[in-house]
């Protein structure tokens, strides 16, 4: 059984009790990346590891293994010898948006096609990590993280690591920030209920429809939040425990700051290729 499916929902508060303990370069990593998403640093500013170091009060060799594992999660871009604060624009976003969904399509036909056996355990996860969780509550960011390690066939799958070449985790935060700008929530609950009653009928079209409700349903508040932050317009941070977890990529990478495994796409997003890699220090 995939790892996903023995956390229940006392993980999430171990995970939260475990990081109040947080070293600081960890604590100053979620804070960056919340100043990030919610425009405090601007897009496109430079920021440099003396920047950090001097405004955190970290030892500079720090500073900049901070700045590679902000900038393999999305949240900086190379310019040149030196880093800024990413630019999310239309084109690219859309780009992560649709193949994401044709990956986790790919995932949910395999899934479909495995067995009763998988659908039983994973729609007790979907009931006690997703379904009555509020969306602005990050247990039920992690639960749809989880749902997606699932779908794809777990962390290290070959889906899975595929997902972390081209798309960088700053993506699935993206994601979780666009209902902000949503007529309705509910979508991945939706695509689940249907995924579910598809797969358990064989009805393999089905499947392919369920696993595209969520996609194209956060497509229009996801443009939104894009669009409005381009202008410099944010949403309100209403986020409830929203940034207080370091959660690993979507192949089991960890992401977190002082780890020696962080990981760096092979495949870059289009608008890197090219451009020469930056020295861990």
């Amino acid at each position: 059984m995939p790892e996903s499916y023995q956390k229940g929902s006392g993980y999430a508060e171990f995970k939260r009790a475990v990081e109040s303990m947080l070293s600081k370069t960890d604590a100053t990593y979620l804070d960056l990346r919340e100043r990030i998403l919610f425009g405090e640093l601007k897009a496109g500013a430079p920021y440099s590891a003396q920047d950090m170091a001097a405004y955190y009060g970290l030892h500079i060799n720090m500073a900049r293994r901070l700045l590679v594992a902000l900038k393999v999660g999305g949240y900086l871009t190379r310019s040149g010898t030196s880093y800024v604060i990413s630019t999310f624009s239309q084109n690219q976003v859309e780009e992560w948006r649709l193949s994401l969904g044709a990956i986790v399509e790919i995932g949910a036909v395999r899934l479909a096609q495995s067995g009763g056996g998988t659908l039983g355990p994973l729609a007790a996860f979907i009931d006690e990590r997703i379904r009555n969780v509020p969306v602005k509550h990050e247990d039920f960011f992690l639960g749809a993280m989880g749902l997606t390690h699932i779908v794809l066939g777990g962390k290290e799958s070959t889906l899975a690591n595929l997902v972390s070449q081209f798309i960088p985790q700053a993506f699935f935060r993206l994601l979780w920030m666009a209902d902000s700008y949503s007529v309705r929530t509910g979508f991945l609950v939706e695509a689940s209920d249907r995924f579910l009653d598809a797969a358990r009928t064989g009805d393999i079209a089905g499947v392919r429809a369920a696993s595209r409700i969520f996609f194209d349903g956060i497509a229009p508040s996801l443009q939104t939040l894009i669009e409005k932050m381009g202008e410099g317009i944010y949403p309100v941070n209403d986020r409830q425990d929203g940034f207080q977890t370091i959660e690993d990529n979507i192949a089991g990478y960890p992401t977190y700051a002082g780890s020696s495994r962080t990981f760096s796409p092979i495949i870059e997003p289009l608008a890197e290729v090219g451009q020469a890699a930056l020295p861990l220090c």
